[in-house]
């Protein structure tokens, strides 16, 4: 390496150093960390709430109103939690959220979970595209152990027509961009499904401060008349290079009585291994001040298992807002991944299998 070269390298450790320094010190001024939760592969079970009351924190009702028979996930198991669940949600309430929101949260999330290699209830979910000549599916390989993903990793398997638009193959640098289609949804239902897991984590006295949400999340039609709130911004993340897909990690965080006027009183934040979902929960009264004035903004927050090192091989973590105040269907929507492969091979008239539909896995 020449010296100019170890200069720029050193600019670039130093100036990467430096920003998750700043954000993370913006978030310690402002923000008490109220609860907090990782998981990994060996971690234990944790149960919120209290099974013996059969006390639903959502619609407020209580058995034998409503039954409590399923074991219900505080945050949704297609994203891999398999360890955080709630004895606070109903069974009514869970087949409802099932099929309003977390429906579309899992839809809008599939390209980067199928492309993440992220497990959920049915394993890794596969796309296949509606013309059958598109197709991905995991692969299970072992893996060295410095990774930081353990020693069984998913790889893809990625079957398409060598003139196929959906990808930008680059020989040279063994890489390739792929293009995917996401399934038909509705962004605030996505948003609603974030606010939901934020619920589930939060301690009492901050639940009682959100009636208006659950109010909001059981409402069966999405519409911007039954809380008039915009614009509902998810703070996307992502950070490149090959990073832990079977981990789950969450934060909920409250504005400091004594903190700045800039920011709002509560967000939530979930992350899954190369990605980070951001918002800041609707709180039209506690963040009266704010609204009004129009003088709010946020940091991001860092990928815990992006450091200097990882950005530094792999680079820097992008962002990007979705405004996802959105009521009706979005249909068409595609997004792109750019990755390595480690080997290319022709095949006669490859096609995926038929398939009626999309699932969100």
């Amino acid at each position: 390496m020449t010296q100019s070269a170890e200069t720029d390298a050193a600019q670039l450790r130093e100036e990467i150093h430096n920003a998750l320094v700043e954000r993370l010190e913006w978030f310690k001024a402002r923000y008490d960390i109220v609860k907090f939760f990782a998981f990994r592969p060996d971690s234990e079970r944790v149960y919120l709430g209290d099974k013996g009351k059969q006390f639903c924190r959502y619609c407020g009702r209580t058995s034998p109103e409503v039954k409590f028979k399923k074991l219900a996930h505080a945050i949704p198991d297609q994203v891999g939690n398999d360890w955080l669940f709630d004895y606070g949600e109903c069974d009514t309430c869970n087949a409802d959220f099932a099929k309003r929101i977390e429906d579309d949260f899992g839809k809008w999330t599939l390209p980067w979970r199928s492309l993440g290699r992220i497990k959920g209830k049915e394993g890794v979910p596969s796309i296949k595209s509606n013309d059958k000549k598109f197709r991905i599916d995991a692969t299970v390989a072992s893996t060295p152990a410095e990774t930081g993903a353990g020693a069984v990793r998913h790889g893809l398997k990625i079957l398409m027509g060598v003139n196929d638009v959906r990808h930008e193959l680059d020989e040279a640098t063994r890489t390739i961009k792929i293009t995917l289609d996401r399934p038909a949804y509705v962004p605030m239902g996505v948003f609603k499904c974030l606010v939901k897991m934020a619920i589930a984590v939060m301690p009492p006295e901050e639940e009682q401060r959100c009636a208006h949400l659950k109010k909001w999340i059981l409402q069966p039609t999405h519409t911007f008349e039954s809380y008039p709130y915009r614009p509902l911004n998810i703070l996307y993340q992502f950070a490149p290079g090959p990073l832990p897909n079977d981990r789950v990690a969450c934060w909920l965080l409250r504005r400091k009585p004594e903190s700045s006027d800039d920011c709002l009183y509560m967000q939530f934040v979930l992350q899954l291994s190369n990605h980070v979902f951001q918002i800041a929960l609707p709180m039209h009264i506690e963040d009266r001040k704010q609204l009004e004035a129009g003088k709010f903004t946020t940091a991001r927050w860092s990928n815990t298992w992006s450091d200097v090192d990882h950005q530094l091989r792999y680079g820097r973590t992008g962002f990007k807002f979705f405004d996802m105040s959105g009521v009706d269907l979005v249909r068409g929507e595609s997004t792109f991944m750019n990755f390595s492969y480690d080997q290319l091979i022709d095949l006669p008239d490859t096609v995926a299998e038929p398939d009626d539909e999309h699932k969100a896995g």
